[in-house]
């Protein structure tokens, strides 16, 4: 009974600031509530065998860490998505769907600048054509330039974005995975 009763007592006062740690690192509601579930349940299996001066501390670590882990999972399980090259230029059109989509969206497109941040000419086309949603026409009458340089630049952009994306998914992986 006691010991049911410290566990609704956990749960009622650190759900809440649980919930908020996990969204601020995944950016979705419900991945944020799957990573809250796990969180507890990582903590339920070692709280006995743990000694904890500072709980919020030690919950806010616990759910900042499976966090991390679910995002590492979600980045492996997206690595196909460059294969297509349709799917990146279909990026703008489904994240407009709902605002939570729209944000996530928006922060993959950050994550994806990265990697193509050191070519201008690259950066130029993509920030025109990913994330102010213009067509080849447009961009190429703003950068004046012709047509097929921007289609030549877009996929330019997608291979690096692709080989980046790769290489970085590489560390993650253990081996044998």
């Amino acid at each position: 009974m006691f010991v049911d009763n410290m566990y609704e007592r956990l749960v009622d006062q650190y759900q809440s600031m649980m919930f908020y740690a996990a969204l601020k690192i995944v950016k979705d509601r419900q991945l944020a509530e799957d990573v809250v579930q796990e969180s507890w349940i990582k903590i339920f299996q070692h709280l006995n065998e743990t000694k904890i001066d500072k709980i919020g501390a030690w919950l806010r670590t616990i759910t900042s860490r499976t966090a991390i882990d679910v995002l590492r999972k979600e980045k492996r399980s997206k690595s196909f998505m460059f294969d297509d090259p349709s799917l990146l230029e279909e990026i703008s059109i489904c994240s407009t769907n709902e605002v939570e989509e729209k944000m996530n969206w928006t922060s993959t497109i950050e994550d994806l600048e990265q990697y193509i941040e050191k070519n201008d000419k690259l950066k130029s086309v993509f920030d025109l054509k990913f994330k102010h949603e213009l067509d080849d026409h447009e961009i190429a009458r703003i950068l004046n330039i012709t047509h097929s340089a921007v289609k030549t630049r877009i996929f330019r952009a997608r291979t690096l974005i692709k080989q980046s994306y790769n290489q970085n998914d590489v560390g993650l992986l253990k081996p044998g995975a």
